[in-house]
């Protein structure tokens, strides 16, 4: 009965887990936030360079239209506009290089959001479905568990006082198994060979006869 109750109890902890959030869940979420916080600054970044290239563009054509406006007739001065236009010509290049740049950052950021998008909504369908049936055999188990303590509190009654308390005992030292089976000569226990004197002293002993070894209550079929 105790053995059943750690592992029901354990049954039963590893089901309510799954009822929270797993952190496989919240790191998808994380990541999902991070993408789109990229992608913002991004998409802000190119909407800045576009203003940059187009203002480039429109100082471009208008010293193009006071180069070729028939306005401007100083030999200097023409020579002036002809090298603030290749400037303007080269920054816009520059610009718009730039903004390719840009659009293809902003481009890759969109497909690692949609990645991060659908892997947080995979995480979250999985946790749904693991999380809906745990909903269900979470209060099954409970009950279950209840029971067998029930089950364990009237059979403790039935045991005398002194050796329960021993084997309380030696349940806390022996990870929750204080009685040993004797199969073969052998302690299950610990696995050592046990005297066929010893095996026969054990066998209906009260109190139960100790492992000479490992200490454990032993109990002879």
């Amino acid at each position: 009965m105790d053995l059943r109750l750690v592992a029901d109890a354990a049954a039963l902890d590893a089901e309510r887990a799954k009822m929270r959030e797993p952190p496989e869940l919240r790191a998808a979420r994380q990541q999902a936030a991070a993408a789109e916080q990229q992608l913002t600054g991004g998409r802000t970044a190119l909407a800045a360079a576009e203003l940059d290239v187009a203002a480039v563009a429109a100082k471009k054509q208008e010293v193009h239209t006071r180069l070729y406006s028939g306005r401007v007739t100083v030999p200097r001065e023409l020579a002036a506009l002809e090298a603030e236009e290749e400037a303007l010509a080269r920054k816009q290049g520059e610009l718009e290089e730039h903004q390719l740049e840009l659009m293809a950052g902003v481009e890759k950021a969109e497909q690692a959001l949609a990645a991060a998008r659908r892997e947080a909504e995979e995480q979250l369908a999985q946790w749904r479905q693991e999380g809906g049936a745990a909903h269900a055999h979470v209060p099954l188990l409970e009950v279950a568990l209840e029971s067998l303590k029930q089950q364990r509190q009237e059979a403790a009654a039935s045991i005398d006082a002194a050796l329960l308390a021993s084997y309380e005992r030696l349940k806390l030292r022996k990870a929750n198994r204080a009685v040993a089976l004797v199969e073969h000569n052998l302690c299950q226990g610990c696995g050592v060979a046990l005297p066929s004197s010893e095996v026969q002293r054990a066998r209906g002993a009260e109190p139960p006869l100790l492992c000479s070894n490992c200490g454990r209550m032993l109990y002879v079929r």
